[in-house]
């Protein structure tokens, strides 16, 4: 069985010879700092070398990457959308036959 870990964020990165710590943070339940909102208090720390920490943020910009595709993505109309757009009515011909709507695709 896999453990898993939660943090709200990274609290600080501290590099001490060439090994690098990086501080998780989680927002506290009952702690508020001086604006009333929750404090970041430190829950554990990840450590590594400092070429694994490289390969590790390409990983993290990927992953940012294909966040930012994706809220740009559901921020745009989606295509079927943009295709029912609703056309003016026609006013009917010489013949008085009455004007055909075009159903939506």
């Amino acid at each position: 069985m896999s453990i898993q870990l939660f943090s709200d964020g990274v609290g600080g990165i501290t590099i001490i010879g060439g090994v690098v710590r990086i501080d998780l943070v989680t927002l506290s339940p009952t702690e508020k700092d001086a604006s009333g909102q929750p404090k970041a208090v430190f829950q554990q720390q990840i450590v590594m070398g400092a070429e694994a920490f490289l390969r590790s943020t390409e990983k993290m910009h990927g992953a940012a990457q294909a966040l930012a595709k994706l809220a740009t993505q559901q921020a745009t109309p989606s295509k079927a959308a943009e295709h029912h757009a609703v056309e003016p009515e026609r006013q009917p011909s010489a013949s008085l036959e009455p004007a055909v709507k075009r159903p939506f695709p």
